[in-house]
């Protein structure tokens, strides 16, 4: 699969970190994005490229309709669709499961967006692919990359609902990629360490500093190196049903 003006990709959470860093790149590079965020995104940085070129669309991934409808008017606007990034989500506050005041509403928000809104996105997207494999007289390549984290699988103190939501991620990764491989349909989880954007600065500075000394780099990452690296899976047709750390072998302290 190759980046250029002829590569649809749909990106969800793109009003800011992740999903907004890959959207600049790919633009750049003349491919076609669908944008998609529950915040408004900054119109200035739409404007800069042509209407042919980019939608941005509001959706809330807790409701499935949207999604589906997203997808829909996606293939509508551009023609067919090729990729997809699974980029929203939400933090979640460091709380002990035995605090009084722990928060069950805030598990059934993390767990309807993290994981039911990042399925249901996998989900429509699979079934217009498979849809478009159904048409195509050569089997295409097709990929679908989930966020996960470096909590998915080794969550510090104070993130069970967090983790709980990442690790859910990570795990149905494998089986869908396992489930849509036959219909050239990739599906890869990518697994963040701590990065300097909005969700990043939203931890307590003290803590995002000591976060920073137990890489193996010394420092947090930049969303550019997220992008280079997701590039490089939708190049790399061979790579699926992976999982991998972006961390610089972060070791979680016991804070």
């Amino acid at each position: 699969m190759k980046i250029d003006q002829n590569l649809v990709v749909f990106i969800t959470g793109a009003s800011s970190g992740f999903g907004f860093e890959v959207a600049k790149d790919l633009l750049e590079k003349g491919t076609k994005c669908y944008l998609t965020d529950r915040d408004d995104i900054d119109t200035e940085f739409l404007a800069k490229y042509p209407k042919d070129q980019v939608t941005f669309r509001n959706l809330d991934v807790t409701d499935e309709q949207g999604i589906k409808s997203c997808i829909d008017d996606c293939v509508q606007k551009f023609g067919h669709l090729d990729a997809v990034l699974n980029s929203a989500g939400i933090g979640t506050p460091y709380q002990s499961i035995i605090d009084e005041k722990f928060s069950f509403s805030m598990l059934n928000l993390c767990l309807n967006i993290n994981v039911v809104g990042t399925f249901n996105v996998c989900k429509y997207a699979a079934l217009q692919m498979v849809k478009q494999q159904n048409q195509n007289n050569q089997k295409k390549d097709y990929v679908i990359v989930n966020v996960g984290s470096v909590a998915s699988a080794n969550a510090t103190q104070g993130m069970s609902i967090y983790g709980a939501s990442k690790g859910a991620v990570l795990g149905m990764t494998l089986p869908m990629a396992r489930d849509l491989g036959k219909y050239g349909i990739r599906v890869v989880c990518m697994c963040p360490g701590f990065f300097n954007t909005r969700m990043g600065y939203s931890v307590p500075e003290r803590l995002y500093k000591a976060m920073a000394r137990v890489t193996a780099l010394g420092r947090h990452g930049e969303p550019c190196e997220f992008s280079h690296a997701f590039q490089g899976i939708v190049e790399s047709t061979f790579i699926n049903g992976s999982h991998f750390y972006m961390d610089s072998s972060f070791a979680v302290p016991l804070l």
